[in-house]
């Protein structure tokens, strides 16, 4: 019990203090540690987690945090009740935290259908990580995530604007060129959502190494910072053409190349929280987080604005700007990528690649040993697990489309999961540590992969079934005989460079034919 208290009594530190770094007044807080009381009659108190306050915003939050595995009564138990409580502490919302209890999607639809959240681990390190790159600039996001709308959310920013459309005059889409202060901006934007709204929902993290290095360029004097924001309307732009004389001052006629092309105009720019998607240039406007109130407030930021992107074209317009750039994690392009259409993975193994290692990461040998994002630790990565090693089983010629010609993903993931899980059983201590052994990060999983293939070869020259028994088979002669250890760092000196560990896997299959002579390479 004392343990548990010692969570929970950590978990609420971790929660208002991220909501103080962000720029609330909170209960508990640096300066008083005790909990707001909430009156629910005039004989009864109650105290609550947190207590979040925006008074120039007219915001206020309260909240409950759990770090207990098991719970003692159903969420729906303590919604309802904090429902009465958002009432008497004249709440906005309320938000349930719980990092040792996974909340099902069923009970967090319901606490949202209640204008409330719930975080997990996973959520409450997002916003950690957000404010200590931005600071109270994720309020702004913090704030729309939960559904409340300020009072100055209603004002409207307008601009002098250029329209104009690509690929040439007559397309669809919308293009604005125009200029806006960064203060405005930093209130109205967030980083490019993967699918807003959705569970799946996710945002690329700025690099605070990066934003200082910005923050000096853009400080000094007389300083320019070329167009390089690009921006997504998620609704619908309030633009107005203006009516101009096509003559200069002195009465000649304006002859212009291709009159069509753009035409001026005013954009009026609602100022609501996370309205703007900034799918390109978050360093040029996060640099400005740290500067001081009168460079914020009358720098003149040059932005490109796109109106209402669908999805799929928000996500190539990143992808494409991103893709071979090394200042995005590869590991975020490649999650942008993701997509649980079964018939477009079908068409391409890339996609069936990375949809095969999202849906391991949910369950075990892998749940939550695979960073998606980019944030995170853990030693295997979206990009590195789906990488060539992947895509060549599951390809057209691929051995395990040969073993599961419907080519569905359901069926590599059965497979790939049995396959894993009995590599886990045999090495327990390596998969406990993947900080010091190579199993279970990029290059070992790389190497047990190659090493599937090795297996398959196998069965259909034996005309065996790809089954557990045989999986267990192979690596337990392979743990049987292996004599190398492995560590990591012995590894690495071991097997150098990208031939090395070619000769890696080489050495795994001289292990398994020491007792099975005819298993193939």
């Amino acid at each position: 019990m004392s343990a548990e208290k010692d969570k929970g009594a950590a978990l609420n530190e971790r929660v208002w203090k991220l909501f103080e770094r962000a720029g609330f007044e909170t209960k508990p807080s640096s300066n008083d540690p005790f909990e707001e009381s909430v009156e629910l009659s005039p004989r009864q108190t109650r105290t609550v987690d947190l207590s979040a306050v925006d008074k120039k915003l007219g915001v206020k939050i309260i909240g409950w945090n759990k770090a207990r595995r098991e719970l003692k009564e159903s969420l729906t138990v303590h919604i309802h009740d904090y429902k009465e409580l958002q009432k008497k502490a004249t709440a906005n919302s309320v938000l349930f935290v719980s990092t040792g209890k996974e909340v099902s999607p069923t009970h967090k639809r319901y606490a949202e259908e209640q204008g409330m959240r719930v975080w997990g681990e996973e959520e409450l390190r997002y916003y950690e990580a957000v404010v200590d790159a931005i600071g109270i600039y994720a309020k702004y996001e913090m704030i729309h995530s939960f559904g409340i709308e300020t009072q100055e959310e209603k004002s409207i920013h307008p601009v002098f604007a250029l329209r104009f459309h690509q690929p040439h005059s007559n397309s669809e889409t919308n293009l604005f060129l125009f200029t806006i202060p960064p203060e405005k901006l930093l209130r109205t934007c967030v980083i490019f959502r993967r699918a807003q709204g959705s569970g799946d929902t996710y945002q690329r993290m700025v690099r605070k190494d990066r934003l200082q290095r910005f923050k000096k360029f853009i400080t000094q004097p007389n300083e320019i910072l070329p167009p390089n924001i690009i921006v997504n309307f998620t609704e619908r732009a309030n633009w107005r053409p203006l009516k101009i004389s096509p003559t200069y001052e002195n009465g000649q006629p304006i002859v212009l190349a291709r009159a069509k092309d753009c035409e001026l105009g005013v954009l009026s720019i609602p100022m609501k929280y996370a309205s703007l998607e900034l799918i390109d240039g978050q360093h040029r406007l996060y640099g400005f987080v740290g500067t001081e109130p009168a460079t914020k407030e009358n720098f003149n930021l040059v932005v490109l604005g796109l109106e209402c992107l669908p999805f799929d074209k928000r996500r190539g317009t990143f992808v494409a700007i991103n893709d071979n750039s090394r200042r995005v994690d590869p590991n975020l392009v490649a999650f942008l990528k993701y997509t649980d259409v079964e018939t477009e993975c079908q068409k391409d193994p890339e996609l069936m690649a990375i949809k095969i290692v999202v849906e391991l990461n949910k369950s075990d040998p892998f749940k939550k040993r695979i960073r998606l994002l980019d944030i995170g630790k853990q030693r295997v990565t979206l990009k590195g697990f789906s990488g060539y090693d992947l895509k060549s089983v599951i390809g057209p010629r691929g051995l395990l489309r040969k073993f599961y010609p419907e080519n569905q993903s359901t069926k590599y993931i059965s497979a790939l999961r049995m396959y894993f899980g009995v590599l886990k059983s045999l090495f327990e201590e390596e998969w406990k540590a993947p900080e010091k052994y190579i199993i279970f990060r990029n290059k070992g999983i790389s190497a047990f992969l190659k090493l599937l293939k090795s297996i398959l070869k196998t069965c259909k020259a034996t005309k065996t079934t790809f089954c557990r028994a045989v999986v267990n088979k192979y690596l337990g002669a392979l743990k049987d005989n292996w004599k190398g250890g492995w560590d990591m760092d012995s590894l690495k000196k071991s097997y150098v460079g990208s031939q090395g560990w070619k000769d890696f896997h080489r050495d795994l299959i001289r292990a398994i034919r020491k007792k099975y002579r005819k298993f193939k390479e």
